[in-house]
């Protein structure tokens, strides 16, 4: 795995710390090792609400859909990215309104990880429109 493994959790039922939730990087493999470059992204989404969604890749000037994702599931989304942007990731609750995730920088070759969770549409995390 090239990169950095970046977290970003919607981990939004009561009582959790606000320390296990945002944006965490971590150094993955040896940065000085060559090799052929990874001009994708993987989002690894696990779903914990019982509700569809439906999940777009939004960056500046562009938006992509993911795919929907049924309820308790998990799925991993490879798009290409050749370039060091920020991402969001807009989810469409079926029938609970949609959310856009705070910008996240991410570059190719990284893995972002998702997690809807049953309650997710009241976290602070959470930015509706």
């Amino acid at each position: 795995m090239n990169g950095r493994l970046l977290s970003y959790s919607f981990l939004l039922f009561a009582g959790l710390a606000l320390g296990a939730c945002g944006p965490k990087a971590r150094t993955v493999g040896d940065p000085f090792q060559g090799g052929i470059r990874d001009e994708t992204i993987r989002i690894h989404v696990t779903n914990l609400n019982f509700m569809d969604a439906t999940l777009w890749a939004v960056t500046t000037g562009s938006r992509k859909k993911l795919g929907i994702l049924t309820g308790k599931r998990e799925e991993v989304y490879t798009i290409p990215w050749d370039f060091s942007t920020d991402l969001r990731i807009e989810i469409d609750l079926l029938a609970s309104g949609k959310c856009l995730t705070e910008a996240l920088p991410v570059s190719p070759g990284e893995d972002i990880e998702l997690i809807i969770d049953l309650e997710f549409a009241n976290s602070r995390y959470c930015r509706r429109f």
